[in-house]
Parts: structure tokens; C-alpha cells; sequence
């Protein structure tokens, strides 16, 4: 499974990273959302995981832009901001408060690709 992965906190992109590794997913990574919607249109993902509040373009436009050319593609939203993942909650296929927890993130995954 090819996993685009969205997140401005550089430490936090490579601790999921390595995570999702681990678990033999295949993760493409970015920074903002405006580096994040080139990489989904250049490698086309199964899933996209992404954070909400970012410089440059934030998650919300992002996904918006996203639904413009797929809306099937599932999206995984993660944020520290409760009242954020209200806004976009129809967007998406599931929401993964902060800090990231491993099984919580792995059972998402799970449940929006089967």
C-alpha cells in the first residue's frame, strides 16, 4: 500500500514514517499541503494521512483540492485541534487526534482500506 503522508512537524513526519514502515506500508511524504497535493498527483496514493494546520497550505484546502480530482481516495486527518477535524469530518474517512497513537493510526488504517 502506497501511503502519501502529510506533516509540517518534521519529527513527528519521521516517527510515522518509520511506524508505517515497519508495517511494510510504502510512505511518500510531505511538508505542506502545497508539496502535498504535487506529491499526490505525481505518485497517485492508496491512502492519504495528513495534518490539518500547515504553512504554505493548510490540510483543509489541501483535501478540498484533492476532491477535486479524487473523491474516493481515502484520507485519514490527524490534529491536535478538536474543533478543526469538526470542519472537515464529511471530507474524510476517519480522524486521529495528537499525540499519534500506533494502534489507533494502524487500526484506521486498516478500517479505511479494507
Amino acid at each position: 500500500m502506497n501511503i502519501l503522508y502529510v506533516e509540517d512537524e518534521k519529527f513527528t513526519r519521521m516517527l510515522v514514517k518509520k511506524l508505517l514502515e515497519k508495517e511494510s506500508l510504502n510512505v511518500y511524504e510531505a511538508a505542506n499541503g502545497v508539496l502535498g497535493l504535487k506529491k499526490f498527483l505525481e505518485v497517485k496514493p492508496d491512502l492519504i494521512i495528513t495534518d490539518l494546520a500547515m504553512p504554505e497550505m493548510d490540510g483543509f484546502e489541501m483535501i478540498s483540492k484533492i476532491r477535486e480530482h479524487s473523491t474516493d481516495i481515502p484520507i485519514i486527518i490527524t490534529t491536535a485541534y478538536r474543533e478543526e477535524a469538526e470542519r472537515v469530518c464529511a471530507m474524510v474517512n476517519a480522524c486521529i487526534y495528537k499525540p499519534i497513537i500506533k494502534e489507533d493510526l494502524l487500526k484506521a488504517i486498516n478500517k479505511v482500506s479494507a
